[in-house]
């Protein structure tokens, strides 16, 4: 997967997990859902930084 799916699979998770941990007594798959959440987006947020590597700036004239 790429960079653009795993970071909204992440925060999909995350909303789910906060809303069964508010709203009802499924705190175990809340706790699931919050933990697989914090891993996708982490894993997205990984994905992009290594898709986007040195694209935003000029390299140093070293290495020109």
């Amino acid at each position: 997967m790429t960079a653009g799916a795993w970071r909204p699979l992440g925060f999909l998770l995350l909303m789910l997990g906060f809303g069964l941990r508010l709203d009802s007594e499924w705190q175990g798959v809340a706790s699931a859902l919050l933990g697989f959440g914090a891993v996708a987006g982490g894993a997205g947020l990984w994905a992009l930084r290594r898709e986007t590597a040195g694209g935003a700036f000029v390299p140093p004239a070293s290495r020109r």
